[in-house]
């Protein structure tokens, strides 16, 4: 059983975002801080990727642990079973749809769970510079400390 009442669960889900998180605000944070260009939201690309770089036809998408289903990090709400999973279920199915529209048109697509970008900031950086071919000879990237 729900322990909100109806009109505070409404609150709560009208105050979540799809956009601007603060994982994808750490992230922007971060690639400025190492001097790496990108737009965000492009609403002409399937999915409205998080970050989108263009000339290396690269995208990235942060992931809620919750809303795509995290594999050990997901709980499932105890009321209203049926609504949450069929939600789950279709959010993970439109994220492989996503994926595969966008790998046939081209585009790298990169996806990250929101608690590695706040707790692997690193590896989530040097992941996306490595994709963008940003790296040195010698696999480092002078950016990165």
């Amino acid at each position: 059983m729900d322990n909100l009442t109806k009109e505070q669960r409404r609150k709560n889900m009208q105050n979540i975002r799809s956009s601007n998180t603060k994982p994808e605000l750490l992230l922007a944070k971060l690639l400025r801080k190492e001097k790496v260009y990108f737009a965000r939201h492009v609403k002409s690309i399937v999915g409205r990727p998080d970050f989108v770089f263009r000339r290396k036809k690269v995208l990235v998408f942060i992931d809620s642990d919750f809303w795509h289903c995290h594999p050990k990090r997901f709980i499932m709400p105890k009321s209203n079973l049926e609504y949450w999973r069929n939600k789950i279920e279709r959010n993970k199915t439109r994220d492989k749809f996503v994926n595969i529209q966008l790998k046939k048109s081209g585009w790298k697509v990169l996806r990250f769970w929101e608690y590695d970008v706040k707790n692997n900031q690193n590896r989530v950086i040097k992941k996306i510079i490595n994709q963008l071919g940003l790296l040195n000879k010698s696999g480092d990237y002078e950016g990165l400390k």
